[in-house]
């Protein structure tokens, strides 16, 4: 062990901690527990050898304790790390993300995550094409749907065919240096997007492909990740998806209608 002579809370102390597992922050990566029961029996029969049935019989606390602790940690980072550990990383790897650094872009505005991704959006839809040679025209427009006209989408940029179909669709986030980071590390966009992704191919028909791009300007190397969705992958998901709209779009209808009925 080594000890380091430094006083809590001073400048010099906030830096050193960064991209580091510190005592308080360790529970933000420590996984309790124990993997699922059938996780185990695989790992341990990963070099196929079979556990004897007895064995598999045995609780799980017993099957853990049959791995190697490298072995058991794996297998819990295996599903998911803790947010945590994408932070550690992005500590160590990007620049802060500075409201100073776009005080003479704000126009005026407080500083705010989604100030900062309509600053960036323009760089992140020029970077696309770039790297992807496709035209985009990105003139602010919202997608009514043909199903219920409060039903919309707004895309970032739009790529239309020969035809004058929009048949592309760029989508910018402009996230947090842990999420790039963690969409980097996964190779996909966040899951909490999936309703925004779901609700292009909803509401545009002829939409074929949308370019999730999830851009920074903090991490060099990193400045832009594009997922390219195609509808064929995602036909069940968003057909029942504009179902359930449709229906839940109606209650609030009526019940809009009924409550502004009172009025008259």
């Amino acid at each position: 062990m080594k000890v380091l002579k430094i006083q809590q809370n001073s400048e010099e102390w906030l830096e050193f901690r960064k991209g580091k597992s510190g005592g308080s922050e360790f529970k933000d990566l420590w996984i309790p527990g124990y993997p699922l029961k059938s996780k185990i029996i695989a790992e341990l029969e990963k070099d196929g050898q079979p556990l004897p049935p007895e064995d598999k019989k045995l609780a799980v606390a017993d099957l853990a304790g049959m791995l190697e602790p490298e072995e058991l940690a794996e297998l819990k980072l295996a599903g998911e790390p803790k947010e945590r550990f994408y932070e550690i990383i992005a500590e160590r790897v990007a620049r802060p993300i500075t409201p100073n650094d776009y005080i003479d872009r704000l126009g005026g505005a407080p500083f705010s995550m989604m100030e900062r991704g309509h600053i960036l959006e323009p760089e992140a839809i020029a970077m696309f094409e770039e790297r992807t040679g496709k035209k985009v025209d990105d003139e602010s427009v919202v997608w009514i749907s043909d199903y219920d006209d409060n039903a919309y989408v707004s895309p970032d940029g739009v790529i239309t065919n020969k035809d004058g179909k929009a048949t592309e669709a760029i989508e910018v986030k402009c996230l947090s240096s842990a999420k790039v980071v963690k969409a980097f590390l996964e190779k996909k966009y966040p899951k909490e997007y999936a309703p925004q992704v779901l609700k292009y191919f909803m509401v545009n028909d002829d939409l074929e492909v949308l370019h999730f791009v999830i851009y920074t300007d903090v991490i060099p190397g990193l400045d832009i990740q594009i997922f390219d969705i195609k509808r064929e992958e995602m036909e069940q998901q968003y057909t029942e998806a504009k179902v359930f709209e449709k229906v839940i779009l109606q209650r609030i209808n009526k019940a809009a209608e009924k409550i502004e009925s009172l009025s008259f």
